[in-house]
């Protein structure tokens, strides 16, 4: 054999010692070779102890072999190198020449997460309630102190959980010196009904806002009472009626002075930035005033309740003073499209800030990220060492350099795949949110993370699910592996160093005997300096396809990447591998063997660049002949230079149109055009002149007749190469020549908006472009809401879940609908309903009409078996008006002795 060939051979016979010490591994792979045997020798008896047991991938072993060229049949070969790679994860055989790249690893990624942990439903046994004051003496308290007059029947502890729960947000406090009644402005007589019906928001307030009725659902838990959990001895209340009732003393979150006292009262936070945000960000990113906003009133009703939700003894954290609201359609300018950002800081007062991604997707990822960001103060704050590292040992997580780069050998017993990727405190902040939102999604994937949290966080607070629209799904023989993990990593790059590169990625799963659910793995991979790509491997039909042979299912991609693509490692932090029932295994890059190196010498990582100040926006109309009416279109171009790499043949550009009351700077830092609804984003093409460097892109926007009134612009535009460089390109009210603002390395200064005027028709002049505002979300019939299920020929959790709906909106018509439906082992299914109005400017019939709507979510063979429920609905109309509706209570347990 030729070296070359004896090396790889000897690779792979002697990969599966892996009980062996590095140090005899390589002797016995290099015996054959030769005369190098000994100069490898002496190299790895000068190796440090530590290489025995294994380490890091920074600690891995490695011995570069070069070797010489051999004459075959009188033609010189192309000299390659050889890289032997061993360590504690498995042995690696690299091979590189100019024409080739191939790394492979032979190892096994498996620490017995396998099998999923079926969780039961909880017994709750309640007992007696205390007996509340008569409903007189309760009434004639309501009335002296908040002017509320009970209509209707009232049970006393009903009226008694009403006056409870004014008195926790109104009554006289340190932070709250004024009256009840003013302190929740209420200062005009309402009566309040109790409502045997189901309700949005769980109250209803008449247009003259004195007549206000109550869900009797939100009553049933109000007030606390004994409970026994499990066996457990408690209390058990719900903070329904507290959401229900907040909503009208705010105003739906529109009355901010109201807001403020009771982020004050409650959590010692504020809205107010009492220095101003130039002081506020000084040791931060340092930006001044114009680049943040008001809060939304939707916004920070899910702060007040998911912060309510959290343990009391997590509602007030050290440095948490301030809560911010980054402008409308901007990315963060540190951490790019990023959700939101805690800084806590070693000051007194510190802050939060939240941006669009926070709230444009739905109801749930909102209050997720408020209790996701408080307890990022809690580990930076105030838990102590003892407390980080017992959590740090629950998942297993290592510091592998001593310098927060984190990895850990676990790949299930986490929430969500930032959790899995990043370090401890991530891992907690995502746990905590579930802890809170998606208690049994914690127990299902990480039940012992939940009884740390239990024990040492919460403090005996646990949280119960009671749904209210549900279906049985059954399953004789449902599926409860976790998808299986890789074994084997092989990566293959091939063409020449000016030419475009197959790039052919497979890996292994071992998916053992018998029936499995079908697997495919995803893989993130970035640039040496920039660029990033995603790999998704799908089943190898040469290998077996989805069944696999032998227990084993190969799964692979072939790609081309351009010649441009920038030169050097291309790393991947993480692979995702996902079966059809929605189950994921993430393994981080410390647990396998991964390496892919694109020899490009053509590679660029400069991305075009957007010419200064060249950013048009003008307005046009169109007509609908369906619907019969005129809509506004909003069409903006830029100018670029190319720098490098040609940009991107389609969608090489996106923006975000954002709308203001009007484009003066007093305006500024209002919500928006409207509380409900958000920028919207458009991608568009590019197009170079002819012998040029530079070109123009174009970007169409087609809104809805009933769009918001207001200042129309492009808050932010972003460029991509056809080897995905990016740059980015702001546009606010910042004061001229400011330089800020810890901005990341490709995007320049802001520039001044460019504003677009669509006035409201019944003010503008005739023949302008207007349109006809609708400020209001959908509306949603709340008792319309049903779920059933339809089987599959077999009882094996294949089939249909059907949940009807019935909406009307009250004049763009109904567009965009989102759903969650959640399975017994608390994970949530997403989508998007689909309908012959979901896309569109225009809504084609009667927009006021009631319509019934029809979703249909198919389950797949092995789904889990029990009680389907429905999580929330989100419905948007085409002004982009939104409305979040969530269909689970959570009951909030405290167990004695704590």
């Amino acid at each position: 054999k030729s070296r070359e060939q004896e090396i790889k051979s000897t690779a792979m016979e002697r990969a599966p010692l892996l009980g062996e010490a590095p140090r005899a591994r390589v002797r016995m792979l290099l015996a054959r070779v030769g005369g190098l045997a000994a100069v490898a020798l002496l190299v790895v008896a000068a190796l440090p102890g530590r290489w025995q047991s294994g380490g890091g991938p920074s600690q891995l072993l490695s011995l570069p072999l070069s070797l010489a060229p051999v004459e075959d049949a009188g033609t010189m070969q192309t000299p390659h190198n050889h890289v032997l790679y061993s360590d504690w994860r498995g042995t690696s055989l690299e091979s590189t020449d100019a024409w080739s790249f191939s790394h492979n690893w032979e190892g096994s990624v498996d620490i017995q997460e396998r099998e999923q942990i079926v969780v039961k439903q909880p017994t709750l046994e309640l007992s007696k309630r205390t007996k509340p004051p008569p409903v007189s003496d309760t009434a004639e308290r309501l009335t002296a102190q908040y002017l509320v007059k009970l209509d209707g029947e009232w049970k006393p502890g009903q009226a008694a959980a009403l006056l409870d729960t004014l008195d926790d947000l109104c009554s006289t406090s340190v932070s709250s010196k004024g009256s009840p009644a003013s302190n929740c402005h209420m200062h005009q007589p309402t009566s309040w009904l109790i409502a045997d019906e189901r309700l949005v928001d769980d109250v209803h307030r008449s247009h003259h806002g004195q007549s206000i009725k109550v869900a009797k659902r939100a009553l049933d838990y109000a007030t606390s009472r004994g409970a026994t959990l499990n066996g457990q001895e408690g209390n058990v209340v719900s903070r329904r009626l507290s959401f229900a009732v907040m909503r009208v003393v705010t105003d739906w979150g529109a009355h901010k002075p109201v807001v403020e006292q009771i982020l004050k009262r409650r959590f010692g936070a504020q809205l107010k930035v009492d220095p101003g945000y130039t002081e506020l960000t000084s040791v931060t990113t340092y930006e001044d005033g114009d680049r943040f906003q008001d809060f939304k009133s939707p916004e920070v009703l899910f702060m007040l309740e998911a912060w309510s939700l959290m343990p009391p003894t997590m509602y007030n954290v050290a440095g948490l003073k301030y809560v911010t609201r980054r402008q409308q359609g901007l990315d963060h300018p540190l951490y790019g499209a990023t959700t939101a950002v805690s800084w806590p800081t070693n000051l007194d007062h510190s802050y939060q800030e939240y941006m669009d991604y926070s709230f444009n997707n739905d109801g749930y990822t909102s209050r997720h990220l408020f209790i996701h960001e408080k307890t990022h103060f809690f580990w930076g704050r105030h838990w102590g060492k003892a407390l980080k590292d017992e959590w740090e040992e629950q998942g297993k997580w290592h510091d592998k350099d001593g310098g927060g780069t984190w990895g850990t050998p676990m790949t299930t017993a986490f929430t969500s795949d930032y959790g899995a990727s990043n370090n401890p405190d991530e891992d907690l902040a995502e746990c905590m949110a579930a802890y809170v939102l998606h208690p049994v999604l914690l127990e299902a994937r990480a039940p012992k993370k939940k009884a740390f949290i239990a024990k040492h966080i919460a403090r005996g607070i646990t949280h119960l699910e009671r749904p209210e629209v549900t279906s049985i799904v059954p399953n004789d023989s449902p599926y409860r592996r976790w998808p299986a993990s890789l074994s084997d990593v092989k990566i293959h790059v091939t063409g020449a160093p000016e030419e475009d590169k197959q790039v052919r990625v497979s890996m292994q799963v071992q998916v053992g005997e018998g029936w499995h659910s079908p697997v495919h793995a995803e893989v993130s991979l970035a640039g040496p300096s920039g660029g990033s790509r995603k790999l998704k491997l799908y089943p190898d039909a040469q290998a077996g396809g989805e069944e696999g042979i032998d227990g084993v299912v190969t799964l692979g991609a072939t790609e081309t990447f351009s010649k441009l693509y920038e030169k050097g490692f291309w790393s991947a932090s993480q692979i995702k591998i996902m079966d059809k029932l929605g189950n994921e295994r993430w393994v981080k890059v410390g647990e396998y063997s991964w390496r892919l190196y694109l020899n490009n010498q053509l590679g660029a990582a400069w991305p075009a660049r957007y010419l200064k100040e060249s950013l048009k926006l003008d307005k046009s109309v169109e007509f609908d002949s369906v619907a019969q009416v005129d809509y506004p279109v909003l069409t903006a171009t830029i100018r670029y230079q190319q720098t490098a790499a040609p940009i991107k043949e389609q969608n090489a550009v996106w923006m975000r149109l954002a709308a203001k009351e009007s484009g003066r700077h007093d305006t500024w830092k209002s919500a928006g055009s409207s509380e409900y609804s958000y920028p919207i984003w458009q991608d568009g093409n590019c197009v170079k002149d002819a012998g040029s460097t530079d070109g123009t892109c174009t970007v169409t926007w087609k809104l809805s007749p009933n769009a918001p009134k207001g200042s129309y612009y492009v808050s932010m535009l972003n460029l991509e190469d056809s080897v995905a460089n990016v740059r980015q390109q702001f546009f606010t009210l910042q004061k001229s020549g400011w330089t800020c603002c810890g901005r990341v390395g490709n995007t320049p200064d802001d520039e001044a908006p460019v504003f677009v005027e669509l006035d409201d028709c019944s003010d503008a002049a005739s023949g302008d472009i207007c349109v006809d505002p609708d400020l209001t979300p959908p509306e949603l019939d709340r008792s319309s809401v049903s779920a059933s299920f339809e089987p599959g020929a077999q009882v094996d959790g294949s089939g249909t879940l059907v949940v009807d709906f019935s909406a009307r909106d009250d004049k763009a018509g109904i567009s965009t609908i989102s759903y969650r439906v959640m399975d017994p082992q608390g994970f949530s299914h997403t989508g998007y309903l689909e309908h012959e109005n979901s896309d569109g400017a225009t809504y084609h019939g009667d927009a006021t009409a009631w319509k019934t709507y029809t979703l249909q979510v198919k389950l797949p063979r092995g789904s889990p078996p029990g009680q389907w429920r429905v999580e929330s609905l989100d419905i948007r109309d085409k002004a982009g008006n939104r409305k979040h509706h969530q269909f689970i209570e959570l009951l909030v347990f405290s167990a004695d002795g704590y």
